[in-house]
């Protein structure tokens, strides 16, 4: 994980003489997760709107006032080894003082507020909270960031001298939805229950199918492995479609009418890596061969590529991970291998069924008796 520069998101490390650090400060604010130019938009409405309440009626005008120095009042958080103190800029606003004495540990919560009306859509923010012994959780801070949060809750505890065994994976948690989380929690679950019930599996798919865009066949020896192209990646036909009306406007319209618009050649320029992208995904299949040893893999028939071998002693782990793509709001999931050079390797890419892969990876995992 990369490590992030504190003092470029306004978090101040104090140290002592021996240059250890003592304590930490971080200032946040009701306008802290808006940008600088959307935040003085905010600003200038909010005072507009307060200015115009003043001639009505005076009354508005403390209400007005409260408002407006609680929008622009910074809180400071300073976090030493004894307490939580959290000063204001504004000094009608009281600072405030929490013992760590019974503190047990810190976490990061990931909050999604979704939009009414809109199912597909949300914010997310990332909220860091004290957890106490015998007294309700605090939350310390909210940020955008969900690397800023799990590291100040890192530093925080090493600060503290706090041992965490929770922040294992949290990063990796906070960064998918609530619905994936759980998704997967109880594929662990159900997964676990499968191979805890036999030693070995022999899992059989002659035919494709959407849901399961494969077909697999395994045996003691080799677990042959072919992914169709053209189930699971739906965009194939329109990119082909596309594709061919481009590179034929902007091929043959100039190539038989000499006065044509030398301009259409743009379209073939489009045109042509589109319908290169849509006939790989009509036609091209992925063939791996997976043996206790090590995976081999290639592309047919349109690829570039050699056959890839990959030796299981390179292997850190095999995983399912978000492509980052979507096609009408639907997540696509990879198949990754990361060796332990660094490098990441997509062994399938592009599936919409993501528990279909996720049941394939184990069973590759399990064929090859790797760590999960």
């Amino acid at each position: 994980m990369e490590e992030i520069d504190f003092a470029s998101n306004g978090i101040v490390e104090v140290k002592n003489a021996s240059g250890e650090v003592e304590e930490l400060r971080f200032k946040i604010g009701l306008l802290s997760l808006l940008g600088r130019v959307i935040k003085n938009i905010f600003l200038f409405f909010l005072i507009f709107i307060a200015i115009i309440f003043s001639f009505f009626t005076l009354y508005s005008v403390p209400f007005s006032l409260f408002i407006i120095l609680l929008a622009v009042n910074k809180r400071t958080i300073v976090v030493n080894k004894d307490n939580f103190i959290t000063k204001n800029s504004i000094p009608i606003f009281p600072s405030k003082k929490i013992s760590i004495l019974e503190l047990e540990r810190l976490v990061v919560k990931r909050v999604e507020n979704k939009y009414p009306n809109r199912s597909s859509s949300m914010s997310v923010t990332y909220e860091l909270h004290a957890i106490f012994k015998n007294k309700p959780a605090k939350m310390i801070f909210r940020t955008l960031i969900p690397i800023l949060a799990d590291q100040m809750d890192r530093k925080i505890e090493k600060l503290l001298n706090i041992q965490d065994n929770s922040n294992n994976g949290q990063f990796e948690k906070i960064t998918k939805t609530g619905h994936q989380n759980n998704l997967e929690s109880e594929y662990s679950k159900t997964t676990h229950q499968k191979f805890s019930q036999t030693s070995s599996k022999n899992l059989n798919i002659d035919q494709p199918s959407t849901t399961f865009p494969f077909t697999v066949s395994t045996n003691l020896i080799n677990l042959k492995i072919v992914h169709f192209y053209n189930y699971s990646a739906n965009t194939g036909g329109i990119s082909l479609l596309v594709g061919l009306v481009f590179t034929a406007i902007g091929i043959f319209i100039p190539l038989f009418n000499s006065q044509a618009n030398p301009l259409l050649i743009v379209c073939a320029i489009i045109g042509v890596p589109v319908l290169s992208f849509g006939i790989s995904n009509v036609f091209n299949k992925r063939f791996i061969t997976v043996s206790k040893s090590k995976i081999n893999y290639y592309t047919k028939p349109i690829s570039k590529r050699k056959e890839k071998e990959i030796l299981k002693s390179q292997i850190n782990r095999l995983k399912v991970r978000f492509s980052g793509h979507r096609v009408n709001n639907v997540p696509s999931y990879n198949i990754v291998i990361e060796t332990k050079d660094g490098k990441t390797h997509k062994l399938i890419k592009h599936v919409y069924n993501e528990m279909a892969l996720r049941d394939l990876a184990n069973e590759i995992n399990h064929h090859m008796s790797l760590k999960t």
